[in-house]
């Protein structure tokens, strides 16, 4: 039997401890992670991420209609069998994922943690994230800048007070950068939204927003200054962050500056001179996704959620031998 979870019913299974938790195990066992696919049509692209992990295999799949937005299908198969455990509306997933992973790399990266944190975007995956790092860290003050001066007022009145922090809307981007030892960027921009010579001495930057090679969120000088730029999966950051090819372009970084998340532990962090920043680059991986979804898909079963579908494949026997 298949089960299927949507947004809401994920909403109720999980927290950001949880999508902590997931995010560690992401980075744990054994796995498989292929090159994802992007095929590209004139209203936008269809998106294949395909992905092994533990006992389980699957697939996201993502649409992007231009003008409309975007759609996520999440399947979660077992190995073992080859049977399809769940079908899962992963929007809400890939939030919860998104920042959780990003929340992670913050620890990595500061390990003592930080109560300021700078916020750039206000929308759906900001949110996400300023979530995540109320719970990871003693938050005292948040600033968040956005392009829409009145779009990050109410963010700022409304999660400061769902949360309870002082969240300070920022006039311009290098208020927030200058002011902040953490800043993490959620955007969709296609031209870099910050100045890196303007970040704090030592900052830890945290960018989530270029995840295709036509996007673009920080600027060569921000990893002109990066003593270590850590990522969630090399390779898939070489191919789809606009960000790093043009920083390798520029020469502001080669290929040998990057260290996933899987390997941090045993990466000598560079001594700081020149070069002070710490830099995290995500473009999200199918991993992260089905490292959640397994946890989620087990407490559906324990607590009675999710919608029963049926068996929606036909199993094709395999040939026996005489």
């Amino acid at each position: 039997m298949t089960l299927h979870l949507d947004s809401a019913a994920i909403r109720q299974l999980c927290d950001e401890t949880i999508a902590f938790r997931a995010a560690e195990l992401a980075l744990e066992g054994q796995f498989a992670l292929p090159t994802r696919i992007d095929v590209n049509v004139p209203t936008g692209f269809l998106r294949v991420m395909p992905a092994a992990l533990g006992d389980h295999m699957g697939a996201k799949i993502m649409t992007l209609a231009k003008g409309v937005g975007n759609r996520y299908l999440l399947l979660v198969y077992r190995q073992q069998t080859g049977e399809l455990l769940a079908t899962l509306d992963a929007a809400e997933i890939t939030r919860l994922r998104t920042a959780a992973t990003t929340a992670l790399a913050g620890k990595l990266l500061c390990p003592q943690g930080s109560n300021v944190l700078g916020l750039i975007g206000s929308g759906f995956e900001a949110e996400g994230h300023l979530r995540a790092f109320a719970h990871m860290l003693p938050l005292e003050k948040v600033r968040v800048y956005s392009r829409s001066e009145s779009k990050r007022r109410e963010f700022a009145q409304r999660l400061g007070d769902a949360l309870g922090l002082d969240i300070e809307p920022a006039a311009d981007v290098a208020e927030v950068t200058s002011g902040s030892p953490m800043t993490v960027l959620c955007t969709k921009s296609t031209e870099p939204v910050v100045d890196g010579a303007t970040f704090a001495p030592g900052a830890v930057v945290l960018s989530i927003g270029s995840t295709r090679p036509d996007l673009r969120e920080l600027d060569d000088t921000t990893f002109a200054r990066s003593r270590a730029v850590l990522v969630d999966d090399v390779a898939s950051v070489l191919a789809e962050s606009g960000d790093v090819a043009s920083a390798i372009s520029a020469g502001a970084i080669d290929r040998t500056s990057l260290v996933s998340m899987a390997e941090w532990s045993q990466y000598r962090v560079p001594a700081e001179g020149s070069r002070d920043l710490l830099v995290f680059k995500s473009v999200g991986t199918a991993l992260q996704d089905l490292a959640l979804a397994a946890v989620l898909i087990d407490s559906a079963v324990e607590h009675g959620l999710g919608r029963e579908i049926g068996d929606i494949t036909e199993l094709k026997s395999a040939a026996r031998r005489n």
